[in-house]
């Protein structure tokens, strides 16, 4: 997975507020056994007898909303936090002394953050994806009158330098024969030309080739994917970026799809081959590709 490196916009605000800032924070196994029994989100779930913590009150001082807290074991106490109608979790040490803003893994390097935002951010609807600036890589499968056929559609965040998001368009590929529809959420954060690849692919007249086009030459310098930045193309780059923080996904590529009983389900980086089945809802395919060896 291509880490987003936990959003720049909200990284850059928070820099200035917080007391102590790591990375990320290692827990224990009996920490991460404890963070299992997280209790059902509710509108006053914030504790509001418990003394908030320095570096919390810190934030609060500095006009950021503290909408509640939940527990992380014995060793944290993870917030969510709101500034300018976006919502983030932190973190917050059992002594209270220090405020972590930042990916934290158990000890068995499991991502924690990203399911703490899956249970206590609000997450957007399937219908409100359709809002998103993406480009389309439709089905190819034909039906009997020679009409091409969608039988299932998701929602992929890559960023166009991402080796792990150009692995998933190879993979999807199959699955397009077979009647996936593809729709890529740009962003750009990984490489100083992440940008303007990201304004070329929203900008093209023909974007699923221009995608294309990046994929089978990837890292390769192309003319066509240098385009200059405008403030649209920061705006829609942004818009993405929220977009894909709302729904926990921490790294791309980012896959947003409906299960079976119509829910949303979200996963970062790329997955088993095997479960492309399920995802896409669709009979497995084969990967003779070499580069995917190492998924199957």
């Amino acid at each position: 997975m291509c880490s987003s490196a936990r959003f720049l916009s909200i990284l850059v605000l928070l820099t200035g507020l917080l007391l102590a800032s790591p990375l990320w924070a290692n827990l224990s196994s009996e920490d991460a056994a404890a963070q299992e029994d997280l209790p059902e989100v509710s509108e006053d779930a914030v504790s509001q007898a418990r003394e908030r913590p320095e570096p919390i009150k810190h934030l609060e001082n500095q006009g950021l909303d503290i909408i509640r807290d939940f527990p992380v074991g014995e060793s944290l106490t993870g917030w969510v936090v709101r500034f300018q109608d976006r919502d983030l979790i932190v973190y917050t040490t059992a002594d209270g002394d220090y405020l972590i803003n930042g990916v934290v893994l158990d000890a068995q390097g499991m991502d924690l953050t990203e399911e703490h935002q899956k249970t206590w951010l609000p997450r957007p609807a399937w219908e409100e994806l359709e809002a998103a600036h993406y480009l389309t890589e439709p089905s190819l499968l034909e039906n009997e009158n020679g009409q091409l056929e969608t039988r299932t559609q998701l929602y992929m965040f890559f960023d166009p330098n991402c080796p792990f998001s150009q692995l998933a368009w190879v993979a999807m590929q199959a699955y397009r024969e077979v009647g996936a529809e593809i729709r890529w959420i740009p962003v750009a954060y990984l490489k100083p030309d992440s940008r303007n690849r990201t304004a070329a692919l929203l900008d093209a007249d023909n974007p699923a080739a221009l995608l294309a086009q990046n994929m089978e030459n990837f890292g390769e310098p192309q003319e066509e994917l240098d385009v200059s930045v405008e403030n649209q193309h920061r705006e829609q780059m942004q818009a993405n970026m929220d977009l894909m923080q709302s729904l926990g996904i921490n790294g791309t590529p980012g896959w947003v799809w409906q299960n079976a009983e119509g829910e949303l389900q979200t996963h970062s980086g790329m997955p088993r081959l095997p479960r492309l089945a399920e995802i896409t809802g669709l009979p497995k395919q084969e990967h003779p590709e070499p580069e995917l060896m190492r998924f199957r």
